[in-house]
């Protein structure tokens, strides 16, 4: 009997950051709990699994054997993966509680998500889809937001 020729066997490259199998940006590990928490199938992949973080990807989470878990079949994404999602899952603040703060100059409700979301005791690890703190995210639409409405 003959062996399996190797061009017709893809492994995964270890040498390689682990890409998306849809829009080939490189995606951010995440652990058995947050997958199990924001994906019904997800023994369908091995691990390590990722997130694809790509906004207009249709890819939530993917496994080196270049198999995935789409968007519509993940719960409790963030915005802008999700447009009717918050941007926070843990606190629950919106783009548009971004705008509002920005357009008020009150950021009081911002810098309290921020400050809470680095704590200790955040539960970003299976709140969020990527099993990251919101801060940075929030941080990055605030001032892009900022930018846009001349503040």
């Amino acid at each position: 009997m003959r062996g399996v020729n190797k061009a017709f066997c893809r492994e995964p490259d270890s040498a390689e950051p682990p890409r998306c199998p849809r829009c080939s940006v490189v995606g951010v590990q995440v652990t058995s709990d947050t997958l199990a928490a924001h994906a019904g199938s997800a023994d369908s992949l091995a691990e390590p699994t990722y997130f694809c973080g790509t906004d207009t990807c249709e890819v939530a989470y993917f496994d080196l054997l270049e198999r995935s878990i789409p968007t519509s079949l993940a719960r409790g994404l963030f915005w802008p993966k999700d447009p009717e999602a918050p941007l926070c899952a843990c606190h629950g603040l919106s783009p548009d509680d971004v705008d509002a703060a920005i357009e008020s100059g009150d950021l009081t409700k911002v810098r309290a998500v921020v400050t809470s979301a680095t704590a200790p005791d955040a539960r970003c690890g299976t709140l969020a889809a990527d099993g990251r703190p919101c801060a940075a995210r929030v941080q990055r639409l605030f001032v892009r937001r900022r930018q846009e409405l001349g503040g």
